[in-house]
């Protein structure tokens, strides 16, 4: 009985946290919009952990992204982390704020 308890608590601890779950890998090609994407999304990008992909997401709240070297005002992301990442990465248009939280938008 125990071992069972265990090991339904483990499972219910990894479907409720996605950062706990393996990472989905990107296709080949495949391509995060940094306006759209959620933090889960954002963290299947290589080397980034939920602190990094919440910054952007907070960031992205406050100013939508025009261009990828927008990000570069993002704490802890560097010319460097951005050229590494330029190739899984795109901007498109921005998602209105209330939209990009779920709510519905005002008609």
């Amino acid at each position: 009985m125990t071992f069972a308890r265990i090991l339904i608590a483990a499972a219910l601890l990894l479907t409720a946290s996605p950062s706990f779950a393996a990472k989905k890998p990107l296709a080949s090609g495949e391509r995060i919009d940094v306006n759209r994407a959620s933090v889960v999304e954002l963290m299947r990008l290589p080397g980034v952990g939920r602190k990094r992909a919440e910054a952007i997401a907070a960031k992205r709240d406050r100013t939508s992204f025009r261009r990828l070297e927008d990000l570069l005002s993002v704490k802890g992301i560097s010319a460097r982390w951005l050229d590494k990442q330029r190739p899984h990465l795109s901007v498109g248009s921005a998602v209105p704020a209330a939209s990009a939280r779920g709510a519905k938008p005002h008609p």
